[in-house]
Formats: C-alpha cells, sequence, structure tokens
C-alpha cells in the first residue's frame, strides 16, 4: 500500500508556506518527498529545510521546518512533522524538533529529529549521518544532502534539503 500524499500548510511570520508530502517515493536512490506547492514570500521567509526518510521496516517521516527572515534561532521556526508506523498508520505529533550539526565548510553532518507522540509520553528519537557515498543533485535554490537515518535500531535512507530564494 502507497501512503496518499499529505498538504501542510505553516504560517510563519506572516506568510503561509504551502507543502506537499509525498511519502510514497520509490526505494532506491534517495529522492525528494516534498514539493512546493506555493512560492513562498521570500521577503518574509530565510529558509525551508526539508526532511523525508524511509526506514527499511517501512515506517516513513517527513520534517519541514520554515525559518522566518528575522528568526533568533530554530526557536522561531514554523515545524510540521508526519510520521507513518511500518503498518502506515499515521502518528501525530505535538511537537518536532530538528537540530543539524554542520562541518566547517557548513555542510549537514548530523541530524537529531525529536517527535513527541503526546506532550507527556517519550519522544521518537532520530539520527542521522551524511552518506558520503551518495551524491544528490538539487534544483536551484535548493540543496540536498543524502542522510543515513536511525531509529530505534532500524536504518533507513533519505534526504535533508534546504531551499532558499535563488
Amino acid at each position: 500500500m502507497t501512503p496518499e500524499p499529505h498538504d501542510i500548510s505553516l504560517a510563519v511570520a506572516g506568510s503561509e508556506v504551502r507543502l506537499r508530502w509525498n511519502p510514497g517515493t520509490p526505494e532506491g536512490e534517495p529522492a525528494s518527498a516534498w514539493e512546493l506547492a506555493s512560492q513562498p514570500d521570500w521577503d518574509r521567509v530565510e529558509a525551508i529545510r526539508l526532511i523525508s526518510a524511509v526506514f527499511e521496516d517501512g515506517a516513513v517521516m517527513g520534517v519541514a521546518a520554515v525559518r522566518p527572515r528575522d528568526a533568533h534561532g530554530h526557536g522561531d521556526d514554523g515545524v510540521a512533522a508526519r510520521f507513518l508506523d511500518p503498518d502506515g498508520i499515521p502518528v501525530e505529533a505535538s511537537e518536532a524538533l530538528v537540530s543539524v550539526e554542520y562541518d566547517p565548510a557548513r555542510h549537514p553532518r548530523r541530524l537529531g529529529i525529536e517527535l513527541w507522540p503526546e506532550a507527556d509520553s517519550p519522544p521518537l528519537r532520530i539520527a542521522a549521518d551524511r552518506d558520503t557515498a551518495v551524491e544528490h543533485p538539487a534544483g536551484e535554490g535548493r540543496e540536498a544532502v543524502a542522510m543515513k537515518f536511525r531509529l530505534g535500531g532500524v536504518t533507513g535512507g533519505g534526504l535533508y534539503e534546504t531551499v532558499q530564494p535563488s
């Protein structure tokens, strides 16, 4: 069963950013599961970070973070997360946090993602490391880095993407 696409709208700094997450991307080479459903107001939005992962057990994850132009840190980002368990059942996240570690050249090296299904429950903790064996070209204004993901001993693959005005 192929999961259905999800339309996601995030309001940040008085601007609406509309995205579409398509978790049914094919196996093999990492492919973007994200598309911009509309162009953001780049006068108000600094960048959009997109994460997509497919795990070996069939679980899939998508996280979008929109950074406003005058942000003081990632706490100002608008974040939406979607997670489908191995049976395709949605696990709603009441909160999602994303941290990114960069190498000296400012390329993403490692990701840490925490998804809280409920405010009082323990989070799902997902980690990812850059997969230097996979090169991934992206379009103008968009950069993509292949990542190796881990969640509770289950591995997976996916992308960390950034979208900025070109």
